[in-house]
């Protein structure tokens, strides 16, 4: 991997990162009033980029701001890339930015018309992940009725904190409840579970992110969608965490719970969505 010096995108500009400087005065320094997408890059292109491209255009909508144009976002995605591709390697990730930018009026809580929007790309190679990971369960639930549900939001305190306390508790991540009491999420992945031998994800019901890595496992018929009581967690035979960088890492343990990692559904699903993705860089 080479040493190359890393280059940011910022508002139009390529620069070195001791240059790309936003202003204190911008709202997703202020108030974490922003969105952002992680995608992994294979050999110098972007996976699944329509697909992210997408879901951030949405989450803007969903938080309130008009995001730029598609266009605007693959050309700054595409001068990103090129202009790390040399340090990327084979494996890399990259990470838009998006937020409200810099108020133009004096009130304590502006509105957002009077903002200009802050764009920003990084682009960083990606450090092999574990083969498996260890989960704790949690007492703070996901308000699956919140208004944020189904954007991918920079204001990630809460996830933050959670992840804290079970890293502290020696696991690496956190399993979350919605208000019923169904099996939502893990703080940065989608939950996909072994049960009465299939897989099976929670609905977009429980308000857990709609992953797009989770997404492509639904379409290509390698997981289903149905909510699991967090009260039936033993009875859950395998389980897996899915997301963009790391596609599918099995799950050694759950609190008392012991999973084969991966298990035979978990291997097979592993192995077929590698061989998915490999058909085309854009599904």
């Amino acid at each position: 991997m080479s040493a190359a010096p890393a280059i940011v995108w910022i508002n139009g500009r390529l620069v070195p990162p001791e240059d790309a400087t936003v202003s204190v005065y911008d709202r997703g320094f202020t108030s974490g009033d922003g969105v952002f997408e992680t995608l992994k890059v294979v050999d110098g292109k972007p996976f699944a980029l329509t697909r992210h491209v997408k879901r951030l255009i949405e989450s803007a909508h969903i938080i309130g701001f008009p995001p730029p144009t598609e266009r605007v976002l693959r050309d700054a995605v595409a001068e990103t890339v090129a202009a790390n591709t040399e340090r990327l390697g084979a494996l890399g990730r990259l990470r838009i930015t998006l937020t409200a930018g810099r108020p133009g009026g004096a009130s304590a809580v502006p509105s957002r018309g009077e903002s200009h929007l802050t764009l920003v790309l990084t682009a960083d190679p990606q450090a092999p992940h574990p083969p498996e990971l260890t989960i704790r369960s949690v007492p703070w639930p996901h308000n699956e009725r919140g208004p944020l549900v189904g954007a991918k939001t920079t204001s990630y305190a809460d996830n933050l904190a959670v992840l804290e306390q079970v890293r502290q508790k020696g696991a690496d991540e956190a399993l979350i409840s919605d208000t019923q009491g169904r099996i939502c999420e893990a703080t940065t992945a989608n939950i996909v579970l072994g049960v009465g031998g299939r897989l099976v994800t929670p609905t977009l019901k429980t308000g857990c992110l709609g992953g797009v890595t989770r997404s492509l496992l639904i379409e290509w018929g390698l997981v289903e969608e149905q909510d699991v009581a967090f009260a039936e967690l033993g009875t859950v035979t395998e389980m897996l965490l899915s997301s963009s960088t790391r596609n599918l890492i099995p799950v050694a343990r759950c609190d008392d719970h012991i999973y084969a990692s991966p298990g035979p559904l978990g291997a097979q699903a592993i192995e077929a969505f590698k061989q998915r993705a490999a058909e085309g860089i854009d599904p």
